[in-house]
């Protein structure tokens, strides 16, 4: 019987977790909430009794659990060095040590976003592509960055950290201490801040009908529904925030396509 891999994605909210084969085919899947405010060894225990019930489950055990972390983390140790936004950030946690004993196999951790551009790579529009930059928009704004074929994690493990990227010097304050970085500008935080001041200042008459004037519920589905329905503003804001990311994706693409040429003709 071939072997299978349990695949972990841990959000802030929620842990997810998949078995599946090497043809990426999941065979078995199944969510359950982090509960991150008990701290990292409670997480990881979650995460090892999800892997333990899906291997029950299915009657066959994983050869490796791979996981996705929200941030930053030593790939080769197995340490997470950076979590933002998780309780205690989870600076320099042996995962792989706390976890391998209690799951029985190998335990390997990358920055979610740099998971979801090798999956990509190997199961999607990746298939056959020698260079591809893969953005992922949410709470924030990160990706991947894939060169000759290969994923690229950097020295540091933070290749594809687009979301930080300076769109506009004077900006915003990022959480990362710099001003004007994309996700201060295009992300999904950002837009619903945006629909929020709109709404307040009574320039988004629609969007004030589909939220009944709660602040609360502004989310940029809500936002896109408002634009759609004729709010002159919040269309406004929507393509701004798409001119920004615009400009960040082009500068990427330039940056990449030139380092790209670099590395093949130092093979030629």
């Amino acid at each position: 019987m071939d072997e299978i891999y349990a695949g972990v994605d841990l959000g802030g909210t929620k842990i997810a977790c998949g078995l599946a084969g090497a043809d990426g085919k999941l065979i078995a899947d199944r969510a359950i909430s982090t509960e991150s405010h008990e701290g990292p060894n409670a997480v990881i225990q979650r995460i090892a009794g999800l892997v333990n019930a899906l291997a029950r489950e299915t009657g066959r055990r994983p050869a490796a659990v791979g996981i996705g972390v929200p941030g930053l983390a030593d790939v080769n140790r197995g340490v997470t060095r950076f979590l933002p936004n998780l309780p205690t950030q989870w600076r320099d946690v042996p995962v792989r040590e706390l976890l391998t004993p209690q799951v029985g196999c190998d335990v390997f951790l990358l920055n979610d976003a740099r998971a979801a551009t090798l999956g990509e790579l190997a199961f999607g529009h990746g298939r056959g592509v020698k260079d591809m930059i893969f953005y992922t928009l949410g709470t924030g704004i990160g990706g991947g960055v894939v060169i000759d074929g290969k994923l690229r994690l950097g020295p540091l493990g933070a290749a594809g950290e687009f979301g930080h990227v300076t769109i506009l010097p004077d900006g915003p304050l990022c959480g990362c201490g710099s001003r004007g970085c994309l996700e201060t500008l295009a992300s999904g935080p950002a837009l619903s801040g945006e629909g929020v001041r709109l709404l307040r200042s009574g320039q988004a008459p629609k969007l004030f009908e589909l939220t009944q004037g709660d602040a609360s519920k502004v989310t940029p589905k809500v936002l896109a529904e408002a634009a759609v329905a004729g709010d002159a503003a919040v269309l406004e804001a929507v393509r701004r925030a798409g001119y920004y990311l615009g400009i960040g994706v082009a500068n990427v693409i330039s940056t990449v396509a030139s380092r790209a040429r670099c590395v093949r003709r130092r093979r030629g």
